[in-house]
């Protein structure tokens, strides 16, 4: 990412209705598809400024990940301090993990395969995955450029991309469904008439924030048992299964 954006993620991640809705959904997701006990082993990977890995570390052994100094840094400032600086190469050994998380991470790398097949060295056997991934590709925007993003994904390719790096796909589906219709014809109009400069991470008017959250949050009490049939996001919960 273009290193104006942490300090502005650090900014907003409590307050931008798509950052906490998204926390909502996850946290939500996880609780009824893993029932994870607590102080499970968790590692996320692409940790960023840490608004999730905070939320992670008050029920987890939770531990962060990040190759960009600046969102280390920015976690420490939350008071984080089981951190890796680094790629998952360098990560150092401990035991396997029971959970990774790998959130709007694999879009920023040019080797998504080789990233996944490091996932799995980290996870243990029985172990899962949970990735999201920005979708349709149709939808790219100077948010994905700003964001250093190399691709958005359809369906297909990001279950083709996990199951060839040794995944068994579990879960996956769309998500950030009901707001999906606005999204498309904001930045579709924003390509035809050069008006696509929007930044994505200002937060919009307290009233707006508050029904874009709200709405968005309404995904949390289906997403984890339904496959959605589009969406800006893709979820897809992975597995590592035994040789």
């Amino acid at each position: 990412m273009e290193d104006h954006v942490y300090p502005q993620m650090y900014r907003v991640e409590k307050e931008h209705w798509w950052f906490v809705a998204r926390q909502e959904i996850l946290l939500r997701y996880i609780d009824r598809r893993l029932r994870l006990p607590d102080r499970t082993h968790v590692l996320d990977v692409g940790c960023g400024t840490g608004a999730l890995l905070e939320l992670l570390s008050r029920r987890f052994d939770a531990y962060g990940s990040d190759t960009a100094p600046q969102a280390i840094a920015f976690c420490r400032q939350r008071g984080l301090t089981r951190l890796h600086l680094g790629t998952l190469e360098s990560y150092p050994a401990s035991p396997p993990f029971d959970l990774i998380t790998m959130l709007d991470v694999l879009e920023h790398t040019e080797d998504d395969r080789g990233l996944l097949r490091e996932t799995l060295r980290l996870l243990r056997t029985g172990g899962h995955l949970l990735v999201t991934v920005p979708a349709f590709p149709s939808l790219w925007s100077r948010h994905d450029e700003m964001l250093h993003h190399k691709r958005r994904y359809t369906k297909s390719l990001l279950r083709r991309t996990l199951v060839e790096s040794g995944f068994a796909v579990k879960h996956l589906t769309f998500f950030n469904t009901f707001l999906f219709p606005a999204a498309w014809a904001r930045r579709t109009a924003g390509r035809v008439t050069g008006g696509d400069r929007a930044n994505d991470l200002e937060i919009p008017g307290r009233g707006l924030n508050a029904v874009l959250k709200h709405v968005f949050a309404l995904e949390r009490v289906v997403l984890s048992s339904a496959s959605l049939p589009f969406g800006l996001s893709l979820l897809c919960l992975a597995a590592k299964e035994g040789q």
